[in-house]
């Protein structure tokens, strides 16, 4: 029986000439497994929120053909109807957040619907059993992990008990034990519940033995996954080398770029670093791995001075961590947030990939013509103009890169550089990243890809509870993670790494 028909279908975006989703058929059945992947920037959101119903909610949106869910037209129902048949988790969690706890998030759409309250508490733990956090339940959402968010967004998803439920890149920010119990999860339910999950999402590794209906969505028009389409995903894109900025940007010439003694950190009265021991030298390509939670956010925002040290010693670029301003650092250092909108200031994208090195005094014409030539080679070029909350979220994660990297710092800090990023992309921006430490400049990234890590990185950082627990060359580091029982961050012989 289907659940999801969907009948020559396009939508074009307002002020936009070209479609971005062209005479879409497809037919899902109901309780099926689908995993719908593409390029980044082909159009995969949209056809996720076209089926939950959210596009047709515009004052005009300008579509054709139609949309049914379980009998039912999407483009003629009011969205509190239309989201008892489809739930939505988007790709930025915050971005679907109304209250402030855990607890009165999973309640906020129960409660719209007017259950009881003792049912509602049962839902509440319930689901915050499926995604392996009951630990959750009393905290405040804004004092959690990207994670952690990614699992509560998820969580209220699951406890409207919809027909289908619609996960955009639900595994972005989740470390990999996480995001197999996840998907495991829902497999699980879509047979007891007869729930219909649909996936968007580049990272097929763990999904693949789940044995998905996969389809690809290429320049707005959707095919089954095959032999014939699937190098467009795992393979590097060819481009034009990037050049990056010479090293007379840099103020600061020292081989030792970041040190730390026995750093202990607290936040919000919580314990989140303890006894942090660890040094960063120039040339050096570092992964930060571990799991959601363990404090790899929070060791990076302390390398830069966004928290105080309660206990122990820190320097950065030679400066005493508890005498230098941040913004004393901006010259020499380059911060990625987890989040691409954090990093979002200015009402264009070719503002916002020059911000930096126009407060620095560095957009010379030099510096102008290598933007040009980055957003070219993003394929951002036609961008320029437009507000950068109009690109789509890989391609925030994207401007947030070039804009951070544009004035050379010597030291570059990622927090979770593949959001939003098909393979293709992160091979590409990885190969980047590789040739950049060659210019003697350091990065360290946060990063869940156990593949993508050992073809690149030279070394793991592996943290745990906020401690330490792994520092070695990349390929003892996996050795030694494989004896602590952290095999799920390992490389594994999967659909990545089979196509990489």
């Amino acid at each position: 029986m289907p659940m999801v028909e969907i009948h020559q279908f396009s939508y074009t975006y307002p002020g936009k000439v070209e479609p971005v989703l062209h005479n879409i058929n497809l037919t899902i059945g109901a309780g099926a497994f689908v995993v719908i992947t593409g390029e980044s920037g082909s159009g995969k959101s949209t056809l996720g929120k076209a089926i939950a119903g959210f596009i047709f909610q515009d004052e005009a949106p300008n579509y054709s053909g139609e949309i049914i869910v379980n009998g039912t037209d999407m483009s003629l129902l009011p969205l509190f109807d239309a989201s008892k048949r489809v739930t939505y988790v988007q790709q930025n969690p915050e971005d679907q957040f109304c209250t402030l706890t855990v607890r009165d998030e999973i309640a906020f759409g129960l409660e719209n619907q007017c259950m009881a309250p003792e049912i509602i508490e049962e839902r509440i733990d319930a689901v915050l059993d499926i995604v392996k956090g009951p630990e959750l339940k009393y905290r405040e959402l804004a004092i959690l992990s990207g994670g952690e968010k990614q699992k509560i967004a998820i969580a209220s998803m699951l406890a409207l008990s919809p027909d289908v439920i619609i996960l955009d890149e639900p595994t972005s920010n989740l470390d990999p034990t996480a995001t197999k119990q996840i998907f495991e999860t829902l497999q699980q339910i879509r047979h007891t519940q007869d729930l219909t999950v649909i996936i968007i999402e580049h990272k097929l590794s763990q999904l693949y033995g789940l044995r998905p209906l996969i389809y690809i969505l290429d320049q707005g028009q959707i095919n089954p996954f095959n032999e014939k389409n699937r190098q467009n995903l795992f393979y590097s894109k060819e481009t034009e080398t990037i050049k990056f900025p010479v090293s007379e940007m840099n103020s600061v010439k020292s081989d030792r770029l970041v040190e730390l003694s026995g750093v202990n950190v607290s936040l919000s009265g919580k314990h989140i670093l303890n006894n942090i021991d660890l040094t960063f030298e120039r040339g050096e390509f570092v992964a930060l791995m571990g799991p959601n939670g363990s404090g790899k956010s929070t060791l990076l925002e302390t390398i830069l001075g966004f928290h105080p040290i309660d206990s122990g010693h820190g320097k950065i670029l030679k400066h005493e961590l508890e005498k230098i301003k941040t913004s004393e650092l901006v010259k020499d250092t380059g911060y990625i947030f987890q989040n691409p909108d954090h990093q979002l200031f200015t009402q264009s994208v070719w503002d916002e990939a020059i911000l930096t090195s126009k407060n620095l005094g560095l957009a010379k014409h030099e510096t102008k013509a290598l933007a040009e030539n980055w957003l070219k080679t993003l394929k951002l070029d036609d961008r320029a103009g437009d507000h950068p909350q109009r690109l789509s979220y890989g391609q925030k994660r994207q401007l947030n890169l070039a804009a951070a990297m544009l004035h050379g710092p010597q030291l570059l800090l990622i927090d979770e550089l593949l959001i939003g990023q098909d393979m293709g992309n992160a091979h590409t921006w990885m190969s980047l990243l590789n040739n950049y430490v060659q210019y003697g400049h350091t990065v360290c990234l946060v990063i869940h890809h156990a593949e993508l890590t050992s073809k690149y990185c030279d070394r793991i950082v592996f943290m745990k509870q906020g401690e330490i627990v792994v520092d070695e060359s990349t390929d003892k580091a996996f050795q030694a993670l494989e004896r602590h029982g952290f095999s799920t961050f390992c490389p594994e012989n999967s659909l990545d790494t089979a196509y990489a």
